[in-house]
């Protein structure tokens, strides 16, 4: 489905290269999970989002278990081939706690709210 001549640095981290899935229509991003050689592999020849899950050791295809799956729209590749950008379609929900997205937690701090307050100014 996709070129399987990209090529990702897997000599950092272990074997694993981070993967950020964005959604391709409003742009918020989903979560962040790891791809080993074998499922960027299966990533590329099915199009459809392929993991390596570091909890369980295993590769896994997103939203196998409840057939939620999650298609992929578009792939970007960082300069330093060592990070990955899926802009993709998901079928459900992409979080394992059941929402759409894994960024649910806010971090406040007046001192974030000053800084973007100044530079909202320039």
């Amino acid at each position: 489905m996709f070129d399987e001549r990209v090529a990702l640095d897997f000599s950092k981290l272990n074997g694993l290269v981070p993967v950020v899935l964005q959604h391709s229509e409003t742009r918020e991003v989903l979560m962040v999970g790891f791809v080993n050689q074998e499922a960027w592999e299966e990533t590329l020849r099915t199009g459809l989002v392929t993991l390596f899950r570091r909890t369980l050791q295993r590769v896994q295809v997103k939203g196998a278990d409840d057939e939620s799956y999650v298609r992929i729209e578009r792939i970007v590749v960082d300069c330093d081939e060592d990070s990955v950008l899926l802009e993709v379609l998901p079928e459900g929900p992409v979080c394992h706690f059941g929402g759409p997205t894994c960024f649910i937690k806010p971090v406040e701090n007046s001192h974030f709210s000053q800084v973007r307050s100044d530079t909202d100014k320039a």
